[in-house]
């Protein structure tokens, strides 16, 4: 794990996603609680990622996915910390810990923006993302 040395408070996280291609002005906020605007989306893939004993089943889903050919994202997990860069294979086995370590939902991105996923902060607990990781959850 790295720092970027760029700080997402104050918008600064949405100005990073911008600048990679990724909408995220909130217009998706009211009926998913994602920040990403998914109805922007050119593929839109959602599930429930909250069931019980279902960890290793997402972990096994996300080293299938096309996620897992990249070797770095970008993530921001609290207000006060920048926003960090780490392994994409640290990502997928221990993606639960990243998520608890948010707090409030989070986004994941590769470095160069093409794929990307957000836990949502609700008690909707969904996963977006612009690639399949569970199969047959394709929403447009």
């Amino acid at each position: 794990m790295e720092s970027t040395g760029i700080y997402g408070k104050d918008g600064g996280f949405n100005r990073f996603l911008t600048k990679l291609g990724i909408s995220n002005a909130g217009e998706y906020w009211n009926e998913d609680h994602s920040s990403v605007d998914c109805n922007k989306a050119k593929k839109h893939y959602r599930f429930f990622f909250d069931d019980i004993d279902n960890e290793m089943e997402i972990t096994d889903w996300l080293n299938k996915s096309d996620l897992s050919k990249s070797e770095f994202l970008f993530t921001w997990l609290d207000y006060n910390d920048p926003i960090i860069k780490i392994r994409t294979c640290d990502f997928i086995n221990s993606w639960e810990e990243f998520y608890i370590a948010s707090v409030e939902g989070t986004i994941f991105t590769t470095i160069d923006g093409k794929f990307y996923l957000e836990f949502t902060d609700d008690w909707k607990f969904h996963l977006n993302s612009n690639f399949e990781i569970k199969p047959n959850t394709k929403q447009s």
